[in-house]
C-alpha cells in the first residue's frame, strides 16, 4: 500500500483524473470501494490517507471541504474548497458535509424598508458597515425619513421623537393574563407588525410560559399562546422584535435541570421551529436576556456549571441556528448573576450583579465585542448594594440603573454612566427622591435623553412613575404617576409602541394575587 503523498494537487491535475459523477466527481469522498457479499463494490468510511485507489471516489475521509483525490494510485490531499466571495458583507464558510459554500449575510433588511441595518460592531453608514438603517426593526426609520411622534428615529439623526414628552393616557391598566392562573408574572414585551406581544408565566398546576398579543391600547386580541408545553416548570423571559419576527428566551426544567431555551415567533405568536436548547450543562442556568443586533440574536444568562455562577453568551442566527460556541463572559471568582445586555455603537454593554466578600450584591459592568470574543475589565458601579440592574445606550454612553437592597429596598433608584470602552463617566448617584422605598426600574433611550420608569412608595403603596433624564443623569422633567391603585405595583418593562406611545408591562396585586398588566404613556410632540 502506497504512503500518502504530501504534495498538493493542482486544479490542472484534478482535471486530468476527473471521471464524472458516476465515480463521485472530482474531489468527492464517498469511501474506498470494497467487495460486498454479492461481489459488488461497497464504500468504506475509513478510506483516505495511505489508501490505494483508482478513482477519486475510493478516497474516503469525512470533510468535503478538505478533499482527498486519487493520483497515480494513491489518495492524496486535494485542493481545499475556497469560499471567499470577495464580499466583506458576508460570512463565508464551507459545509464539511457537502463541500458547498455558505455565504451568510452580515447585514439585513428585516423591516423591508429597502435599507440594510449595519453589521454588528459598526455604526450605521460607517465605512464597512454594509448598511445605514439606524433602526432596522421599524420601516418608519431610515436615512432621509421625516420625523414624527411615533417612538422611532425616523430621520436617523440619533434622536427618537425629537423634543417630545410622554404622559400617562389616563386609561387605566389592562390585565394581560387570563383568569385561569393562581398567579402570574410578566416576562417581556415588544412591539412589532402593528401590535404588542407580551410574554408571561402563569401558574395553574405548573408554571407555564405564554405569549399574548395586545392591540394598540393594550387590550388582548386573542388567547394566550403557549410557548412551552412540557411536563415541568417553565419561566418566561424577554422578547425582542427583529422587524420580521419575534425572538424570546426562557428557562425550564424539562430535562430535570433548569436550562435556557430560545425560539422565534411569528407576528401571530406561532413558533417558527423546534425549541433551541441553548445550554446543556450541570447546575442551573437562569435569568436569560436576549437582544437582536440587526443580524443575529445574542443570548446571555447566569450558569453554575463551574460551581459558582458565571455569565455566558451565545450567538443565534436569524434562522434560529447556534453560531459558534457558548462563551464565558465573566471570571470564575466573580459570582455573577442577573445579566442584562444592550447593543452600543460598536460594542455590547453587559451589566450584572456580583457578590462581594460581605455577601452584598453589587452592580458590575463590562463591554463585549459583537462576536463575544473580547471582554473589557469589570467596572464596579455600585459602592454599596445594588440589584435588578438595567442598561440602555444613548449617543456615546451606556446608562445603568438599579435599586439598593440591604434586607429591604433603599429609598431611591440609582444610576451611573459608562463610556463605549467601559470606563465610568458619571459615578453612581440617586436619580429619584421622595420615597421611603424604591424598587425595580426600566429605561428607554431616546438618543439625547432617557425615559425612566420605576416603582416607589411616595404616595403610600408601590406605584409606577416616569420622568426624563439627561445623558448626565440630570432631571429634565418631574416625576409623573403612571398607575393609581391601592394594591402594590412593581416591575415595569417599557417599550416603544405605535404613534409615539410607550407601552408598560408590570406586575400588580389588584386582583388579589400577582398578575401582569399593561398601561401606556402617550407621545406629545416637541418642537419640529
Amino acid at each position: 500500500m502506497r504512503r500518502l503523498r504530501t504534495v498538493a494537487v493542482t486544479l490542472a491535475g484534478l482535471a486530468l483524473v476527473c471521471v464524472g459523477p458516476a465515480a463521485g466527481g472530482c474531489g468527492a469522498r464517498t469511501g474506498l470501494l470494497l467487495a460486498d457479499a454479492d461481489g459488488g463494490p461497497e464504500a468504506s468510511p475509513d478510506a483516505g490517507p495511505d489508501a490505494d485507489c483508482s478513482v477519486d471516489s475510493e478516497c474516503g475521509g469525512g470533510d468535503a471541504c478538505e478533499p482527498f483525490v486519487c493520483i497515480e494510485g494513491s489518495c492524496v490531499a486535494g485542493t481545499p474548497v475556497s469560499c471567499d466571495d470577495g464580499d466583506s458583507c458576508t460570512d463565508d464558510s464551507c459545509d464539511p458535509a457537502t463541500g458547498l459554500c455558505v455565504f451568510r449575510p452580515l447585514a439585513l433588511d428585516q423591516d423591508g424598508d429597502g435599507f440594510n441595518g449595519p453589521k454588528p460592531g459598526f455604526e450605521p453608514g460607517a465605512p464597512g458597515s454594509c448598511g445605514n438603517d439606524c433602526d432596522d426593526t421599524s420601516p418608519l426609520a431610515f436615512p432621509g425619513g421625516i420625523e414624527i411622534c411615533d417612538g422611532v428615529d425616523n430621520d436617523c439623526n440619533g434622536v427618537v421623537d425629537d423634543g417630545a414628552a410622554f404622559i400617562p393616557t389616563g386609561g387605566g391598566a389592562i390585565r394581560v393574563s387570563g383568569d385561569d392562573y393562581f398567579q402570574a408574572g410578566g416576562g417581556g414585551i415588544a412591539f412589532g407588525d402593528g401590535a404588542y406581544r407580551a410574554t408571561f408565566t402563569g401558574q395553574s398546576t405548573r408554571w407555564r410560559n405564554y405569549s399574548r398579543q395586545l392591540d394598540l391600547s393594550g387590550v388582548p386580541t386573542g388567547p394566550e399562546v403557549p410557548i412551552t408545553n412540557v411536563n415541568n416548570d417553565t419561566f418566561s423571559g424577554p422578547i425582542v422584535w427583529t422587524g420580521a419576527m419575534f425572538g424570546t428566551v426562557w428557562e425550564d426544567r424539562r430535562n430535570n435541570d433548569y436550562e435556557i431555551f430560545f425560539n422565534r415567533l411569528s407576528p401571530s405568536g406561532e413558533k417558527l421551529g423546534e425549541d433551541v436548547r441553548i445550554t446543556n450543562a450541570g447546575g442551573f442556568s437562569l435569568h436569560a436576556d436576549v437582544i437582536w443586533n440587526g443580524a443575529e440574536f445574542i443570548v446571555v444568562w447566569q450558569d453554575e456549571r463551574s460551581g459558582g455562577f458565571r455569565i455566558y453568551g451565545q450567538r443565534v442566527s436569524v434562522d434560529g441556528q447556534l453560531i459558534g460556541e457558548q462563551v464565558p463572559l465573566t471570571g470564575l471568582t466573580e459570582q455573577a448573576e442577573s445579566p442584562r445586555l444592550v447593543e452600543g455603537g460598536t460594542t455590547l454593554g453587559l451589566v450584572y450583579n456580583i457578590t462581594d466578600t460581605n455577601l452584598r450584591a453589587r452592580v458590575a459592568f463590562r463591554t463585549i465585542s459583537p462576536d463575544l470574543a473580547d471582554v473589557s475589565p469589570t467596572e464596579l458601579l455600585s459602592a454599596g448594594s445594588g440589584v435588578t440592574p438595567s442598561v440602555v445606550f444613548a449617543t456615546d454612553r451606556f446608562i445603568v440603573a438599579w435599586h439598593q437592597r440591604d434586607g429591604v429596598p433603599g429609598d431611591a433608584i440609582w444610576a451611573a454612566t459608562v463610556d463605549a470602552r467601559g470606563a465610568i463617566l458619571e459615578p453612581e448617584r440617586p436619580v429619584t427622591v421622595g420615597a421611603a422605598f424604591a424598587r425595580t426600574q426600566s429605561m428607554l433611550s431616546l438618543g439625547d435623553r432617557i425615559l425612566l420608569t420605576w416603582a416607589d412608595d411616595r404616595d403610600g403603596n408601590y406605584e409606577l412613575y416616569a420622568k426624563m433624564l439627561s445623558l448626565s443623569l440630570d432631571e429634565l422633567s418631574p416625576r409623573q404617576r403612571i398607575t393609581n391603585d391601592p394594591s402594590e405595583t412593581v416591575d415595569p418593562i417599557a417599550v416603544f409602541g405605535p404613534d409615539g406611545d410607550v407601552g408598560v408591562l408590570f406586575d400588580d396585586r389588584r386582583s388579589g394575587t400577582w398578575q401582569p398588566y399593561f398601561t401606556r404613556l402617550s407621545c406629545v410632540a416637541g418642537d419640529p
